[in-house]
């Protein structure tokens, strides 16, 4: 006579079954978890459990089982990635605006007062007087200088002395012709920058020993120099 299995034994059983088979694919899932694709790639997996003829499993992943092996077939849903956040960069302050740069201040000039002034300061503006005539003159050798004489000076131009050839390499002694300087009045506008030219040119005869009579020279130099001091001309 048959035995019958309780109904409890029997639920026991398929219960035993189903928790030995969940055991079976716990290694099978792990692998697959750990070789899905990166974040973003997919949002399930689909494993292949594959038992050849010799009782060889292979687990595979999306590629079904070669034909004449047992195949079992599991779904596993992934949770989708947290799309990439690119971190912040901390703001940088923007640059503190420079100082503003004072312009240099120009330095001040301060003009010297010409060499050897003319004008004497002692010499109250009442009691000046307005510069002389003074004459532009030029001699037979073509030198220029200023006189207040209205009397053009004269003076002995050499002449060549020929034999009585008509050779001037054979001609005996010297002579000279006299001849008048060539004199014209300075204008009034240009009396004050003449009288001044007259006195430098007097300081350098008696300076650099130029005057055939030194004393002479001199006493002219004095002259001249008190002649602008008293002008007008500043």
């Amino acid at each position: 006579m048959p035995t019958t299995k309780p109904a409890s034994a029997s639920r026991y059983g398929r219960s035993r079954d189903a928790i030995a088979r969940a055991w079976a694919w716990l290694p099978i899932i792990a692998l697959a978890l750990g070789t899905v694709a990166p974040a973003g790639a997919q949002d399930s997996v689909v494993i292949y459990r594959c038992t050849d003829a010799s009782g060889a499993v292979t687990v595979q992943n999306d590629v079904r089982c070669p034909k004449g092996s047992r195949q079992e077939r599991r779904v596993i849903e992934t949770a989708a990635a947290a799309p990439y956040t690119p971190p912040v960069e901390p703001a940088v302050p923007p640059p503190e605006p420079a100082a503003p740069v004072e312009p240099t201040p120009a330095s001040a000039v301060i003009e010297a007062p010409p060499p050897d002034a003319p004008s004497d300061p002692s010499v109250p503006l009442a009691e000046r007087t307005p510069p002389p005539p003074l004459f532009a003159c030029k001699t037979w050798n073509r030198e220029e200088y200023f006189s207040d004489s209205t009397t053009p000076a004269q003076r002995c131009a050499p002449m060549q002395t020929t034999g009585l050839g008509g050779d001037p390499a054979q001609g005996a002694g010297a002579a000279c012709m006299v001849v008048s300087d060539f004199c014209q009045p300075v204008p009034e506008a240009a009396l004050c920058e003449s009288w001044r030219d007259h006195l430098i040119r007097s300081e350098a005869i008696v300076e650099f020993d130029r005057a055939q009579d030194p004393d002479a020279a001199a006493a002219e130099l004095e002259r001249v120099r008190t002649i602008v001091a008293h002008s007008t001309c500043d």
